[in-house]
């Protein structure tokens, strides 16, 4: 991922002495410079906010309006955690140029701690569609007024304004939807007799800091806006907010800094001369009001590279500091079933969130401590599932750093260690690296930690290594000298008095400190090495070992622990014949094969492919010859079928792209349709103007399915209504095939992709649902000890029996797999093999099963 400094360009701050505040203030010469209190004249309850995020809606605003989607999530988490906002709101703007969707669209607010049912922002962010922008500049005053109107007089608002262009300018009256906002806003009453303030942008501005309603601006807009961005560097600076420029305006970016933002939250700024409307001959210090649109910036505003040290200087934070969460969770049993409810839903959403968010991340550690809160195994499978998940190299070494410094227990260890009180300091272990060419500490602490995930005899023979390689110490007086010139964290001294149940027989957890520093083990194992140490027959130990097995001794052969079973002696002769039977071989082998690379054939992807026309059919409305596949009823050409109302308009869309000498063999750009239960060919006569994915008139208009036919030679779907079909076209071949393409391509996939379109009956038969939840982690044992009776297990169950008869071939993201057949021959061959294919992985970059 990368860093804050690298997807931020600047945070713009005017470098001009103005304090756009007060209406009487002293002209710009005779200004004092002084530091702003910042809304001291206000009386709010300082420790009540809401936030309100202020968002473009119109065609360009997709890269925003993800972010909001993989931001919310995190920020309403945020907020139940730290009770930071009181209540939270989208409110989307367009413009009065627009010919769909409304001009406003509000969410409500969401109540963070109410108990009643409250607005969905999930849906509403999810459903928000981009409509208008056909001229540059949008309703961003009228966005403000409805948002001043929503806003109460005994909470501050922070506004999270996402923007990609200017607000109308009063000055500059080019655009027709200019005039229709000025009326809009000074109609009488208008948003509740304030939107004729808001016709003004400095009024509105200064409207926003008080008295009364008062908010804090802060605008995240595009790095290329330096042509325009003066009105949103001016808001911001009127009310204490800031104005953040992108350099990568994608939506990981913008949603990392949305939150980077939030959690910063402070700053200072200076006051100075006023500025009183859009007239004022002091505002062209900061915006160029003759043209708000022109190329090029004004000196005066200065830039300055974000980082998180910069956000930490330029945000002014809120007044109350946020409560040590991780003592709210140590003391408060409410508060920890939330912490689990909300971090749920972080990993369900964005995984590498935990690694980026700070609060989330202590809470992480505190709730993986903590055995007592209910699902929490559930919650740490769901987590390591989305960390197997990740794809991006960035976004696994950034979280690999992030679990490694997780891990780490020096401070808790070594606070264990100075717990004990003298005359229990010995004897104790410590490691003696003069006794040995090879440190003991040459080791990770992921290969420590392996021994609980595994019992495998080469995890225990080099852990046997360590056991016997640690130095035993009777009393001070036996210490060597060059340990007992050295502190606790730099030569780690167990004691074994760790052991004694007095001392929380904290010992066995805190013994590979010695060798990992920071390293802790969880209590089976901890068992695991003491039951290691047993064995390796370590006199020295052996009080502490008996006593730490005894503890164990009837919770040891637990069927929730997978390492139980792990030995193939443990599976009984009733679940089939024996060792033997492909049944009890093959079952935890074909689970392990999910993950192993298939290769498919499938139909090639066509996008903005240029190819012929192939057949035309003269339109009956505008002449123009036009490819069959945008042909609509009677005649007539889906453009002139469905054109706009605007005589101008529509003649723009009718001659775009089209000519009259256009034959079969003029080349145009071919597209499929993006959804997969489609995936039909159409051609587009102005790709230029495709500002979203491609999706055929039928699937994004109707609900109808496309009139295709199929291509017999790669089985690729083309749009050709019927009407214009000659015959039942039982040869065709599509413009792909005709022109000698490749048409049939090899991709990989894995069985558990070929699961969503297909289900699982191609993978397993389970007759009568022997089998509660297929391929869900648990050992053949513990899945056949739950059928009832045991005996028809082996009958109505059976690994990889093919296609059911009334399929004949599967299918991949809507597309046929032309080599069905061999593809379940080659999964067939990994399993029979007893193999399962390697992978890196993202945690150690070391190959172990995709499945580990």
């Amino acid at each position: 991922m990368p860093s804050l400094s690298s997807i931020v360009k600047r945070i713009a701050k005017g470098k001009s002495d103005v304090r756009p505040f007060e209406d009487n203030a002293p002209a710009a010469e005779e200004a004092t410079p002084e530091l702003s209190t910042a809304m001291e004249d206000a009386v709010i309850n300082e420790q009540e906010y809401d936030l309100l995020f202020l968002v473009d809606a119109t065609t360009s605003m997709g890269p925003y309006l993800a972010a909001l989607n993989q931001a919310l999530p995190q920020i309403i988490a945020l907020s139940k955690l730290t009770n930071c906002f009181a209540r939270i709101g989208i409110l989307a703007y367009r413009d009065y140029d627009r010919l769909d969707g409304e001009l406003l669209e509000w969410s409500g607010w969401l109540t963070v701690d109410a108990a009643d049912p409250q607005p969905d922002l999930h849906a509403m962010a999810r459903e928000l569609q981009m409509h208008g922008g056909r001229s540059w500049p949008e309703a961003v005053k009228t966005g403000l007024a409805r948002a001043y109107e929503l806003m109460r007089t005994d909470a501050k608002t922070v506004i999270m304004l996402f923007a990609d262009a200017p607000p109308h300018s009063g000055i500059d009256l080019r655009f027709k939807a200019n005039a229709h906002e000025r009326t809009a806003l000074t109609a009488p009453g208008s948003y509740s007799g304030c939107g004729h303030i808001f016709s003004d942008w400095v009024k509105g501005s200064r409207q926003l800091r008080g008295p009364g309603k008062i908010a804090q601006v802060l605008c995240i807009i595009e790095n290329n806006s330096s042509s325009w961005s003066g009105v949103f560097e001016y808001i911001s600076a009127v009310t204490n907010g800031a104005c953040i420029h992108l350099d990568m305006v994608t939506a990981r970016n913008i949603s990392q800094i949305t939150v980077d933002v939030l959690l910063a939250w402070m700053g200072v700024k200076k006051d100075g001369a006023t500025v009183k409307n859009e007239n004022d001959p002091l505002l062209p210090q900061f915006i160029a009001v003759d043209n708000i649109y022109h190329r090029h910036r004004l000196p005066n505003i200065t830039d300055e590279r974000l980082t998180m040290g910069a956000l930490e200087t330029c945000l002014v934070k809120r007044a109350v500091p946020v409560q040590d969460l991780s003592k709210m969770y140590t003391s408060d049993l409410e508060y920890r079933s939330l912490v689990a409810t909300e971090l749920r839903h972080v990993i369900e959403n964005d995984v590498t969130i935990m690694s980026l968010n700070p609060v989330f991340g202590s809470l992480w550690r505190k709730f993986c401590n903590d055995r007592s809160v209910e699902g929490r195994q559930a919650i740490l499978d769901l987590f390591g599932s989305k960390i197997e998940a990740i794809t991006d190299c960035g976004e696994r070494a950034s979280m690999k750093a992030w679990l490694e410094e997780s891990y780490d227990y020096s401070a808790d260890v070594l606070a264990t260690i100075a717990s004990e009180p003298a005359e229990e300091k010995f004897p104790c272990r410590g490691d003696d690296d003069d006794e040995d060419e090879r440190p003991i500490t040459d080791f990770t602490r992921d290969e420590l930690l392996e021994v609980d995930r595994s019992c495998d005899w080469k995890v225990l023979k080099r852990l046997g290594r360590v056991l016997t390689r640690l130095t035993f110490i009777e009393s001070a007086a036996d210490m060597p000298a060059h340990i007992a010139a050295t502190s606790d964290a730099e030569v780690p001294k167990i004691p074994l008095a760790l052991a004694k149940k007095e001392h929380g027989r904290h010992f066995w957890n805190i013994l590979l400190h010695i060798v990992v520093p920071g390293t802790k083990l969880g209590g089976r194992t901890a068992a695991l090495l003491a039951a290691l140490t047993l064995r390796l027959g370590v006199k020295p130990l052996e009080k502490p070992d008996i006593e730490q097995m005894l503890l164990w001794k009837n919770r040891w052969n637990n069927l929730d622990v997978p390492e139980t079973w792990s030995n193939a002696s443990a599976i009984p002769d009733s679940l089939g014949a024996g060792h033997d039977s492909p049944l009890s071989e093959h079952f935890d082998l074909l689970e392990l094969n999910l993950p192993t690379t298939l290769h498919a054939k499938v139909t090639w992807k066509v996008e903005q492919t240029m190819m012929p026309f192939g057949r035309l059919v003269i339109c009956n409305t505008c002449n123009y010859p036009r490819s069959v596949t945008i042909m609509a009823a009677n005649g007539l050409c889906g453009i002139c079928a469905h054109a706009a109302a605007d005589p101008k308009a529509k003649n723009t869309s009718i001659q775009r792209g089209a000519s009259v000498n256009d034959t079969e063999t003029t080349n145009i750009a071919w597209y499929e349709c993006n959804l997969a239960k489609c995936r039909a060919q159409y051609v587009i006569y102005s790709p230029e103007a495709l500002n979203v994915k491609p999706k055929c008139y039928y699937c994004r208009f109707t609900s109808i399915a496309a009139p295709v036919v199929h291509c017999t030679k790669c089985l690729s779907k083309v749009i050709w209504p019927e009407e214009y079909r000659d015959g039942d076209m039982k040869d065709f071949a599509c413009m792909g095939c005709e022109t000698g393409r490749k048409t049939v391509v090899e991709v990989e996939t894995t069985a558990e992709e070929l699961r969503v379109d297909n289900g699982t009956d191609w993978l397993v038969v389970n007759e009568s649902a022997q089998i509660a939840k297929l391929f869900a982690g648990l050992s053949l044992y513990k899945t056949a000890v739950a059928v009832s009776p045991l005996d028809t297990f082996a009958q109505n169950v059976a690994i990889l029996p093919g296609l059911p008869e009334a399929e004949s071939r599967l299918m991949l993201s809507g597309r046929v797999v032309q080599n069905t057949d061999a593809l379940i021959s080659e999964l067939q061959s990994w399993v029979t093999k007893r193999r399962s294919e390697a992978g890196t992985c993202t945690l150690c970059f070391s190959d172990k099963r995709k499945n580990d």
